[in-house]
């Protein structure tokens, strides 16, 4: 009795040591083919194409959903171009090899103040705002605003996965002065990092600007509601 007993207690743990093994097996091989993969794909400047909005395709969410029949605002928005305060004006992410090191540049084939700019153009349009893009006289007149900023950061890092990260400083003022000052910063990921591709560290920063830009919509929505609201 006693000996059947440990018999099967024996064989029973003999059966959990192969399936730990075989699960050992299996997650070193899907490492070794990993690092296989960044490693051949380490080198080379990568150039991305930044686009707004996100693709629903990707794994993150889109954090700013566009409206589907904007209710018309009052106010006026004159919106000027953000300046690039970025100490490095072309690079925006970096390629690392299996063992974390960086080994080449990403860097923007189009203009990141553009592209920042126009995205905020287009959720503000989305809002029923009526947006008039380039210079404004200051102060503006009354039932306008003046909409400017900075760009502080826009860097996409990778190594086993993406970390796309936009950050700026928003400034609106009226007729009577400064509104607000504020600063806003997103993070999104494009994923694994197979392959180490222009498009995706251009999803990582496009979701990264949207989940920036959805905080900063909530402050724009709660100063300038519609009317009746």
């Amino acid at each position: 009795m006693f000996v059947g007993d440990g018999a099967g207690l024996g064989v029973r743990n003999g059966e959990k040591n192969t399936m730990k093994g075989i699960i050992c097996a299996g997650r070193l091989t899907t490492c070794i083919l990993l690092a296989g993969l960044l490693a051949g794909c380490a080198f080379g400047t990568r150039e991305a194409t930044l686009v707004y909005p996100p693709s629903p395709e990707g794994e993150a969410k889109v954090a700013v959903a566009k409206a589907v029949s904007p209710v018309a605002r009052e106010t006026k928005i004159h919106l000027r171009q953000f300046a690039d305060e970025r100490s490095d004006k072309k690079v925006v992410g970096t390629v690392r090899n299996a063992y974390g090191m960086r080994t080449a540049d990403v860097v923007s084939k189009n203009s990141v103040t553009a592209w920042i700019t126009e995205a905020i153009a287009l959720e503000l349009k989305n809002r029923g705002f009526t947006v008039v893009q380039g210079e404004a006289k200051s102060p503006p007149e009354v039932g306008s605003i003046v909409m400017g900023g900075d760009i502080l950061n826009v860097f996409c890092d990778m190594y086993l996965s993406y970390t796309g990260q936009v950050s700026l400083v928003v400034k609106v003022t009226d007729s009577s002065g400064e509104v607000f000052s504020r600063h806003y910063a997103g993070e999104g990921s494009a994923g694994i990092a197979f392959a180490a591709t222009s498009e995706s560290f251009a999803a990582s920063l496009s979701q990264a600007l949207a989940a920036a830009l959805e905080k900063m919509m909530a402050d724009i929505d709660a100063k300038f509601p519609p009317a009746g609201k």
